[in-house]
């Protein structure tokens, strides 16, 4: 009887993935160690040097990194996720965990939105901002171009709260976009307070990244001041000549407000090309000035430095430059930009436009990197031609550890995971630790590197052989399982 009774017990246990002889990071910044990391169901049991049991199934890592799974502070998945949940282009790069609701856009309501990723069931993990821009569309409708009214920005504040309250991470804002851009600093500082009360933080793509970036900055300081709340850069740049070489300086400015107990940080993706409309490029509305254009191709280095992407209306200029459109077609550089402007007014899939524009500093960029108060991110939009997309993670653990060493392993490993899970409170996720979800990433740090290229955006990585999310296997000997073991993680603790 008592055999029989064991025998029950054995066959009622959850499975056990044993993964066996690799370098452990485990994402708190600690140097690499040789251990064995075991898992049951979806949380890590054990980690040492362990021997396998009955029942074991069994993952060699020799020569490879064990590390948590990464996380992909500022994400566009959403966007595709739901039609394509297996995710792919994602779990190659090892990222286990992707944030969205970013730029001031999200599903509305937030809870809804969550129903809808748990009932479909996809690969990642799914945490989301509320969007600034969607709400502020809910109240104000097609009248955004304006100041709210004091009823309408309380309004937009209580329902800030409230999607904080269903689970959202905090507020995001897109300000150099409609219908974001037309939000004041109070109108933003009204919903951040609600934000902060309800314990959410505020992350912002700022009104300007270029010339006016420190100025921007600080009202993104002024915000989190006022508001009460901690709050973070979107994808951090100097996206104009005239500025570059100013990293220091906003680093500085990012300690010092830490000081006065406002605690700021940043994600940033490994180019030093960027990806928006080609509308960005000038700071009005007023297509029509050929001066500001004229300002704007000069400060991003000339119309060579501005590829399109995808352009709608005409779809053989895709993937080629202002500058090589203009020889084809016989029209100056601004005209060509005021043309695709035009034909692209309204919105609709035939008027889909995109640019990515090669306009940030290298040495900027690897202060970026280094930095301890800067986490990692994508930014990336399915069907862009920006490489971020496909490569953003691969790319740091290749180019910017392995080749250039701008920061050691453990450092950026930190960066991937516990800093990013702290920073928006994750419980029990980005490090490798016993009773933690098991979110793992097998890779080969002498081959991880990323393929993407403006004319391939989406090639697959290579290095990155298995990714277990919560303790499932959705990339095998560096295949994808089609599994779809992704949690939606709801905001459940006070972030600074």
């Amino acid at each position: 009887m008592l055999t029989q009774l064991l025998t029950l017990i054995t066959l009622s246990q959850p499975s056990s993935i044993l993964i066996q002889g690799g370098q452990v990071i485990d994402g708190s910044g600690s140097r690499a160690r040789l251990a064995d990391v075991r898992i049951v169901g979806q949380k890590i049991t054990a980690i040492g040097h362990l021997k396998p049991r009955a029942g074991d199934h069994v993952i060699s890592a020799k020569g490879m990194v064990v590390a948590p799974g990464f996380i992909d502070a500022h994400s566009h998945v959403d966007g595709w996720l739901l039609s394509d949940p297996v995710a792919e282009s994602q779990i190659r790069q090892g990222i286990t965990t992707s944030v969205i609701g970013q730029d001031g856009g999200s599903a509305f309501p937030i809870k809804d939105a969550f129903k809808r990723y748990e009932a479909r069931h996809v690969a990642l993990n799914i945490a989301s901002f509320a969007g600034h821009g969607t709400i502020r569309g809910k109240v104000l409708g097609k009248d955004y171009k304006r100041n709210a009214t004091p009823a309408e920005v309380a309004k937009m504040a209580r329902i800030a709260g409230q999607e904080v309250a269903d689970g959202a991470l905090g507020l995001s804002s897109g300000l150099e976009y409609e219908p974001g851009r037309f939000g004041s600093t109070s109108e933003l500082v009204a919903m951040g307070k609600s934000v902060g009360q309800k314990g959410g933080i505020y992350i912002s793509h700022m009104r300007n990244e270029d010339n006016s970036v420190l100025k921007a900055i600080d009202e993104l300081f002024t915000i989190a001041k006022q508001g009460h709340l901690g709050a973070q850069i979107s994808h951090i740049k100097i996206g104009s000549a005239r500025v570059w070489g100013k990293a220091p300086e906003i680093l500085a400015k990012m300690a010092a407000a830490e000081k006065t107990g406002t605690y700021i940080t940043a994600d940033v993706y490994p180019y030093t090309y960027w990806q928006s409309t080609i509308r960005v490029l000038i700071e009005t509305q007023d297509y029509s000035d050929r001066k500001q254009w004229e300002k704007g191709l000069e400060d991003i280095g000339g119309p060579a430095h501005v590829l399109l992407g995808n352009y709608g209306p005409n779809p053989a200029w895709k993937g080629k430059t202002i500058a090589e459109i203009s020889q084809m077609t016989g029209k100056d550089p601004v005209s060509v930009c005021q043309e695709i402007v035009q034909a692209t007014a309204g919105g609709g899939k035939d008027k889909e436009e995109t640019v990515v524009v090669t306009a940030m500093s290298d040495k900027d960029l690897d202060k970026f990197i280094a930095s301890p108060r800067i986490m990692f991110c994508t930014d990336g939009q399915r069907g862009g031609a920006h490489p971020r997309y496909a490569g953003s993670f691969p790319r740091i653990l290749g180019v910017y550890v392995r080749e250039r060493h701008v920061l050691s392993l453990e450092s950026a490993i930190r960066k991937m995971t516990s800093f990013p899970a702290q920073r928006f409170g994750f419980q029990r996720r980005g490090q490798l630790k016993k009773g933690y979800q098991a979110d793992v990433v097998i890779f080969d740090p002498k081959k991880v590197l990323d393929k993407s290229t403006t004319k391939d955006p989406e090639a697959a990585p290579v290095g990155i052989e298995d990714v277990l999310i919560n303790g499932v296997p959705v990339l095998e000997q560096g295949k994808p399982t089609c599994k779809t073991p992704g949690q939606v993680i709801r905001r459940v603790v006070r972030l600074r």
